[in-house]
């Protein structure tokens, strides 16, 4: 946990001081950055305060166009971090459906408690919100123990959590998890950096295969894990999974995504 207050931690931004102009180019960056390391598509999760910014899923496609310029097959959709503890929450809330009408691709909704078991009636509203608004719904859980993973595969409205490695070695989650089409976002890099598997070799990416559940390799947050999606391939292909399995994990990963790409 310590670990991920580290890499959680942000200070605190006047929103006025981030202008369209730095907004837009910090998300260019990121773009270029997926682009070049072999991405043809990438979802890219906003932080909490993007909603201040106006027009943030416009700047966020005015980016987009420049990076296409150069990589025209390359294609990605904005996703906002929500934090719930936070004390403009309800306001983020609130602007779910303008946001998903400007393009919004999804939410990934953050609790607190994460370690332990948390209350989810009022995370469940959010969730339902998001939903309702046409929103695909992500939940980062069981990335250091078992807590929230079984509340989070209850909502209908999720599909897609984040890390879920303490499930490994409870049949009933896997199961529970397959049978309603989860997936999995795997960040390797993450895993390993946040001690939430003592090596690679232990990462239960495989028990998930086995499980029948689906997953998809992500990146979590590049910047500070010094990490990008060749990377993660990389780490992928060290756990000697098949070329077959490979195949399959790609296919699973583009059929994850939130965006309707034309």
């Amino acid at each position: 946990m310590a670990r991920l207050q580290q890499f959680g931690h942000v200070p605190p931004v006047d929103p006025e001081a981030i202008t369209s102009q730095v907004f837009t180019r910090a998300v260019e960056d990121a773009l270029l950055d997926a682009a070049k390391t072999g991405a043809d598509y990438t979802e890219l999760r906003l932080p909490h305060q993007a909603i201040y910014q106006p027009d943030f899923v416009q700047l966020f496609f005015d980016a987009l166009q420049v990076v296409q310029e150069t990589y025209p097959q390359f294609e990605a959709a904005p996703i906002l971090s929500v934090w719930l503890w936070a004390e403009d929450a309800d306001e983020v809330r609130e602007a779910f459906p303008a946001a998903a009408e400007a393009g919004l691709a999804g939410v990934e909704i953050v609790y607190v408690p994460y370690a332990e078991e948390a209350d989810w009636n009022r995370g469940s509203v959010f969730v339902k919100d998001a939903a309702a608004a046409g929103l695909g719904v992500t939940i980062p859980v069981g990335a250091f123990s078992k807590a929230n993973i079984g509340s989070v595969v209850e909502m209908p409205e999720v599909s897609r959590i984040g890390h879920a490695v303490y499930a490994d070695d409870d049949p009933g989650l896997l199961r529970a998890m397959a049978e309603r089409g989860i997936t999995v976002e795997v960040c390797l890099s993450s895993a390993l950096a946040q001690g939430m598997v003592p090596d690679l070799a232990q990462h239960p990416l495989p028990k998930f295969l086995d499980a029948g559940v689906s997953v998809a390799l992500g990146t979590d947050s590049p910047l500070r894990l010094g990490t990008s999606i060749d990377i993660e391939l990389a780490l992928l292909r060290r756990l000697g999974l098949s070329q077959g399995q490979l195949a399959h994990i790609e296919r699973m990963s583009s059929d994850a995504r939130f965006a309707s790409l034309n």
